[in-house]
């Protein structure tokens, strides 16, 4: 990010908006992760969140640190697979 000076119309959103679309970049182009939180997962999975902490209970998937709840994806997919019809 190149350094702003005040006569260059200094714009702290543009600023933003280029953080943003860097964090997103590298988002898609590392490795899928391996533990979510129960929002991201629930997006994840195309389910209600309320749906997606019950299967994941169910599935042991769950890890509990201090007050933060993830969700092991591997785990998670191994159980779903379990529904195939």
């Amino acid at each position: 990010m190149a350094r702003r000076y005040y006569d260059d119309h200094f714009d702290p959103s543009a600023d933003r908006e280029e953080l943003r679309e860097r964090h997103q970049k590298k988002r898609e182009s590392s490795r899928p992760k391996i533990y979510v939180r129960y929002d991201e997962g629930a997006e994840l999975y195309s389910m209600c969140k309320n749906t997606f902490i019950k299967l994941a209970a169910e599935a042991r998937a769950v890890v509990k640190v201090n007050r933060l709840s993830l969700v092991n994806t591997k785990i998670f997919e191994e159980y779903l697979e379990t529904f195939r019809v």
